[in-house]
């Protein structure tokens, strides 16, 4: 169990509501813009370092044909994702090891998390400033 995040710097409800804030639909026409999606077509959209699932669960709204699946390395924002999100699949998983095949998805969303990522993981311990 991982619940590094939710214990220690920002807690459930806070990073829910401030994050349904960021994705109300009063800003859907700008996300779409920047998204670029078929509202009408049948995605498989992943969303990588969901939290507790408000991007994933405004993506359910707003491209109601796709399937949206949203991983998150915290125990405690999944779960309480999967109590509170309906129409969406959540999975406790890391970024850097992701459960899924190449392929899988259509698009892939990742909001805020790249940050948190040690740059080792991906390029080795020399090319790290």
């Amino acid at each position: 169990m991982n619940s590094v995040w939710s214990d220690n710097v920002q807690g459930i409800l806070t990073l829910y509501l401030s994050r349904k804030l960021r994705f109300d639909d009063l800003f859907f026409e700008q996300y779409r813009n920047l998204f670029n999606l078929d509202q009408d077509k049948e995605l498989r959209i992943l969303e990588i370092g969901c939290g507790p699932g408000a991007l994933a669960e405004a993506l359910h709204r707003w491209y109601p044909k796709a399937e949206i699946i949203g991983v998150d390395r915290d125990t405690k924002f999944i779960e309480f994702a999967k109590a509170n999100i309906s129409g969406v699949t959540f999975l406790e998983g890391d970024a850097t090891n992701l459960p899924f095949e190449d392929n899988t998805f259509d698009i892939t969303i990742s909001n805020t998390v790249q940050e948190h990522i040690d740059p080792s993981v991906f390029w080795g311990e020399q090319n790290v400033c």
